[in-house]
């Protein structure tokens, strides 16, 4: 069992540190905007608040590198490996679902890792400053965590309909964009329209990186309080239910009919 999610897990990870475009969308991009943000948009902010201003802009890169693997790079592989036959090939193998899922999930989580600490450090590079304790930073973890398995549940959901690789990533960079712009990951929560902030608020991957910022920089930077005890149910429940589904229909479309 180990042996065989390992094996999911180190060949899910080649796949994405080989894939050119997937790197460029995961890692250059959010760091890329991390510069603009730092360089071009912080234009007139006090110097007493400009370094957490710059952290705030760093941690919502992070976590948008983060939903980029899971919506972009895990659905691409996965297509990848329908139009290669693997899911036929697994029909004469002991492999289950549970652990091609895990083991593709552990590659997500190793590769997310990477990608925003590389978006990290170029923030720091640019002035970015955190003044975290470590009972928050534990928290913060946590809700990674959460973000990790909502984005993987839209990349489950996404792999398991699209027809080719390449769709797969233009289908996940387009939904990761789409709706990190209109949930406030680009711009702060405060300039949202209302229906807007309901939408940043109800949308598990933007209320998970609000959570991480509240827990780091507190909720000035945040914009509100996404860890009131309702809605910190809510995000749990919700990041749960969205992977979930995507489990569901990964199994679903791709190893009941073993396409």
């Amino acid at each position: 069992m180990c042996m065989r999610m390992r094996a999911v897990f180190e060949k899910t990870l080649k796949e994405f540190i080989r894939d050119r475009s997937s790197l460029f969308w995961t890692i250059a991009w959010p760091a890329l905007w991390v510069v603009l943000d730092c360089l071009i948009f912080t234009q007139g902010i006090p110097e007493s608040i400009l370094p957490r201003v710059k952290a705030s802009m760093t941690l919502q890169m992070m976590g948008f590198a983060i939903m980029l693997a899971g919506m972009a790079n895990l659905p691409a592989s996965i297509a990848g490996d329908r139009e290669r036959g693997v899911y036929q090939k697994f029909a004469s193998t002991p492999m289950r679902t549970w652990e091609d899922a895990t083991g593709r999930l552990l590659a997500l989580l190793f590769f997310s890792i990477i990608s925003s600490l590389i978006v990290l450090a170029v923030g720091l590079a640019l002035g970015s400053r955190f003044e975290v304790t470590g009972i928050r930073l534990l928290k913060s973890i946590g809700v990674v965590l959460l973000l990790l398995l909502s984005s993987g549940g839209v990349g489950l959901i996404i792999g398991s309909i699209a027809g080719s690789a390449h769709s797969a990533v233009s289908i996940g960079v387009g939904v990761a964009v789409i709706t990190s712009a209109v949930s406030g990951v680009f711009a702060p929560y405060q300039m949202l329209p209302k229906g807007l902030k309901i939408f940043s608020k109800l949308y598990p991957p933007s209320t998970s990186i609000s959570a991480i910022i509240y827990l780091i920089l507190g909720r000035r930077y945040a914009g509100y309080n996404p860890l009131t005890r309702l809605h910190a149910i809510y995000t749990i429940a919700s990041s749960l239910l969205l992977h979930l589904l995507g489990l569901w229909l990964y199994h679903l479309k791709l190893w009941s009919r073993r396409l």
